[in-house]
């Protein structure tokens, strides 16, 4: 791969929230940028839950989704183009019970 180069990627394989902020997508060294496309959620429980999604962290000031009521056994597709550039930013996800709630972040890397 040269630089520049974009290649589609499962960002972030499904990973359980917890309560406080848990990592998703942290951009590494070997790419300049990672461009999130869509971000899955699945609700695994049988209650409704909710959840945070942000960048930098999961404060109100950092969030783009901010306690996003997600029904019972739900899943929810959002369709982004948020890009996160190699140590500047990251994308976080928490929910208002752990190991409930799954994300699943697919999009692409850019090449350094």
């Amino acid at each position: 791969m040269a630089s520049g180069d974009v290649t589609p990627y499962l960002l972030a394989e499904p990973t359980f929230l917890g309560t406080t902020s848990t990592s998703l997508v942290v951009p590494t060294a070997s790419y300049t940028s990672m461009t999130v496309k869509q971000i899955v959620v699945c609700n695994t429980d049988g209650v409704e839950r909710w959840v945070k999604l942000g960048i930098d962290g999961i404060s109100a000031s950092q969030c783009f989704v901010f306690q996003l009521p997600i029904a019972a056994y739900d899943t929810v597709v959002l369709d982004t183009a948020v890009t996160l550039t190699y140590l500047q930013s990251a994308l976080y996800g928490a929910s208002d019970t752990a190991d409930k709630v799954t994300v699943t972040v697919t999009g692409w890397r850019t090449e350094a």
